[in-house]
């Protein structure tokens, strides 16, 4: 059964794959957005996404992450670990000092001997992580006060504000005041974090009115506004210069060594209470190398925090953004989480702090509530929603609602597995929904139910005739059975609520089932549709008639020099000087009323005209003009350009004829074409490759110069490692067979860095300029300059 059943599946792709002119329409009726999910789902993922974002702040508001945020950054310090500058030392007040006074620590006297010994051997400035606070002996006293006096204005005197530890209120301490007559005062308070996992310093402190730097402030010659920051903790404290306060005092330390340098004088004996965490480092680190660290942070410049709003933001667009769509998969939160936790190692090297793990716990919380959602409300087996989940109360006036039945397929599924059912449902899910942005899509027994854009009839009736025939010619081959084919249920009561119309349309379904007709439509008027698509044929029309179409021309730039070599012809028209056309919408309509031919004609009939102008500024220049591939099999279209080259005099070799993705290649009418215009020097272009017919095969087959690549590839490269392997990908196999490519919808930057540095031609899109008249173009032809759109 298990062979069978692939055999199956392989049929069905050969019948709605590229090489099949019956579905060619198909997967881009399918293709269009059909409005979204069904409105019970979207509350419920909505509630998912408001509560997740709710979390978020409400953990941020709290603090609730900062222990795991502490730790990261630490993390993160790890990774830029770096040698500290070596322009700021520490004495210490270490065990070997105690030893040497008997465990006492130095004393005034020592102070002011330390003071004379590091200012002659060149030291430019002292600060003491000390507050010298309480008096010691007159004597001693006095002597430490001439000693300020001596050095006045080189030394800083640690202090410390009133200030509240818990729910204890400890009272400033601060030196004695003959000792603040002479010396600069400096604070030497932090603030801890919960777990002490890191430190907050500031860069000045207010003392009865007074503002005072900070130790750090000190010792980096700040002179700014007061500002709360962190030290960096990239800093690696074991790097810092260190030298024992006895080995200075009794001139052990060369004076070479400390010259130049700032010195703060700290202790590190084993029993002082001054230690702090320093995770994934050396666990307890002196005080004062934080005062150190702080200022080479200072240094480098005031650190800007933006706490947790932008990751919090950025959380919250990606969690919306996937409330609103339709996939089950939670895949892109997880991307939008590993980027949150890569960012911030970029901003640390620029001083920027972001805090990110609110934003995690929002994801977090998304991805769980978003995956159990798709747990209830999608089948296990295929990658389907039920009805109910699709289904509404409401009216939905933009969609048509289909319903696939497959005859027997619950008695015949009977005999295979569960994984062999899935694998048959998830294929015809798959090519319902085809290459676009389709519904999403319910199973039930042996029923698919989906939305889709409402259609004019005479469309819908095609499409559905034909989506009908490709599924029963493919099935009713490998089950030797025509009564086993499918049969369509279309629903167009608009009025009707969704959940009354899903099942209007099942029933439709089981109606042609049982009446071997591959189709019926519970169909209302759709008078409106069919006028508006007639007025646009009868504007058409007129427009051929007068002649009165205008177009534009979009620049292609060469990425390497930035220097335009090219321009594609685009239709821009205002009839009767009123709204623009949609092309698109246009070349629809040319194509449903046999005016394709006459409109293509038109628009080269005006680009040629306007081309000469281009080739004689530049006798290079590539004027490009779209053509339906399909166009190649008439003879006489082909007849009237090469008489309007002549006509305009204009080069074949510098004419490029886009085709688009919309016949086969085996179509034996039209290769000849094609090799009459390659013997001519016409060039080809495949357009919008990756989409439609636009594949593989046709690069290989198609003697083509020039390959462009779908814009819809080039701007998803900056979020999605998919398009960036597929443009990639393009690009080499593209070079590798000779051939020039093209990247569409180019709007950033960035993204023109990527693609040149992938090794891509030319470019074109909205950075470098929208469609422009052929005045406006020669202009910047003219400038000799790169081209990038301001």
């Amino acid at each position: 059964m298990l062979g069978s059943n692939k055999s199956l599946i392989q049929n069905l792709r050969r019948g709605f794959g590229p090489a099949g002119d019956a579905a060619a329409g198909i997967p881009q009726l399918l293709a269009r957005n059909p409005g979204g999910v069904g409105s019970l789902l979207r509350r419920k993922r909505a509630k998912v996404a408001a509560l997740a974002v709710l979390f978020g702040l409400v953990s941020a508001a709290i603090e609730l992450p900062l222990p795991a945020e502490d730790f990261y950054r630490a993390v993160r310090a790890e990774i830029r670990s770096r040698p500290a500058p070596q322009d700021i030392a520490m004495i210490a007040i270490d065990d070997k000092t105690l030893n040497a006074f008997n465990r006492d620590k130095p004393s005034r006297v020592h102070d002011s001997q330390l003071i004379d010994r590091l200012f002659a051997s060149g030291v430019e400035r002292i600060a003491f992580d000390r507050a010298h606070a309480d008096p010691e002996n007159p004597k001693a006293d006095a002597l430490f006060a001439r000693t300020l006096e001596r050095h006045k204005g080189k030394v800083w005197l640690g202090f410390s504000p009133k200030h509240e530890v818990g729910f204890q209120i400890v009272d400033e301490i601060v030196p004695l005041k003959e000792f603040r007559e002479n010396a600069n005062l400096a604070a030497m308070n932090a603030i801890g974090s919960p777990f002490r996992l890191s430190l907050t310093l500031f860069t000045k402190v207010g003392l009865a009115g007074v503002s005072h730097p900070s130790l750090s402030a000190a010792l980096a010659g700040y002179d700014g506004p007061e500002r709360k920051y962190r030290p960096d903790y990239a800093f690696d404290p074991r790097t810092i210069p260190t030298f024992s306060y006895i080995d200075v005092l009794n001139g052990g330390v060369p004076a070479t060594v400390l010259a130049g340098k700032a010195v703060v004088v700290g202790s590190s004996y084993y029993e002082s209470s001054d230690y702090h965490l320093m995770p994934l480092r050396d666990g307890r680190v002196a005080g004062a190398y934080f005062h150190i660290m702080g200022a080479h942070t200072l240094k480098r410049g005031v650190p800007a925090d933006f706490m947790w709003y932008p990751a919090m933001l950025v959380a919250g667009i990606a969690i919306f953004a996937l409330m609103l769509g339709r996939t089950k998969s939670t895949r892109s939160l997880l991307g939008v989480g590993v980027g949150l936790l890569f960012i911030p190692l970029l901003f640390d090297e620029f001083g920027i702090n972001v805090d990110i793990m609110p934003a995690v716990l929002a994801l977090l919380w998304a991805g769980i509530g978003f995956k159990r959602l798709a747990h209830k409300y999608y089948s296990s087996e295929v990658d389907a929603m039920t009805t109910s989940a699709i289904s509404s109360d409401k009216a939905n006036s933009e969609s048509d609602v289909y319903a696939l039945k497959i005859a027997s397929l619950s008695e015949i599924s009977d005999d295979w597995s569960a994984r062999e059912l899935g694998e048959f449902v998830n294929t015809l899910i798959a090519y319902v929904k085809g290459p676009g942005d389709t519904g999403d899509v319910a199973f039930e027994r042996d029923i698919l139910v989906w939305l889709a854009p409402r259609m004019i009839v005479d469309d819908l009736e095609r499409h559905a005739d034909g989506l009908a025939l490709m599924l029963k010619t493919a099935i009713s081959h490998d089950w030797r059975s025509a009564s086993t084919g499918p049969a369509l249920g279309i629903d167009t009561n608009h009025a009707l609520p969704l959940s009354q119309r899903i099942r209007k349309a099942m029933q439709a379904a089981e109606e042609a089932g049982s009446r071997g007709a591959r189709f019926i439509i519970n169909d209302a008027a759709h008078l409106e549709a069919r006028n508006q698509r007639m007025e646009l044929l009868r504007v058409l029309e007129k427009g051929l008639r007068e002649r009165s179409i205008t177009v534009a021309y979009q620049p292609k730039v060469d990425l390497r020099s930035g220097r335009i070599v090219g321009a594609e012809t685009l239709i821009r028209w205002q009839p009767d000087g009123g709204d623009y056309v949609n092309p698109q919408e246009l070349v629809l309509a040319a194509e449903a009323g046999d005016r394709i031919n006459e409109l293509t004609l038109v628009v080269m009939e005006a680009a040629l005209a306007d081309g000469k102008q281009a080739i004689a500024l530049d006798p290079a220049f590539k004027l490009a003009v779209n053509m339906s591939a399909k166009s190649l099999s008439d003879t006489h279209l082909l007849f009237d350009i090469m008489t309007m080259l002549g006509r305009h005099a204009f080069p074949p070799q510098n004419l490029t004829l886009e085709l688009t993705e919309t016949a086969k290649l085996e179509d034996e009418r039209i290769a000849p074409q094609i090799k009459a215009l390659k013997q001519r020097g016409i060039c080809l272009s495949i357009d919008d490759f990756g989409t439609g017919q636009s594949n593989l095969e046709y690069i290989e087959k198609l003697p083509s110069s020039e390959l462009k690549i779908d814009k819809k590839f080039v701007q998803h490269m900056a979020t999605s490692d998919e398009s960036l392997a597929v443009v990639r990908a393009t690009i080499e196999i593209a070079h590798s067979l000779g051939k020039i490519v093209v990247a569409e919808g180019v709007e950033q930057q960035s993204v023109a860095a990527t693609l040149l540095a992938m090794g891509c031609d030319h470019a074109q899109g909205y950075l470098f300029s929208p469609a422009i008249a052929m005045p406006d173009l020669l202009a910047m032809m003219c400038g000799g300059r790169s081209v990038v759109n301001a």
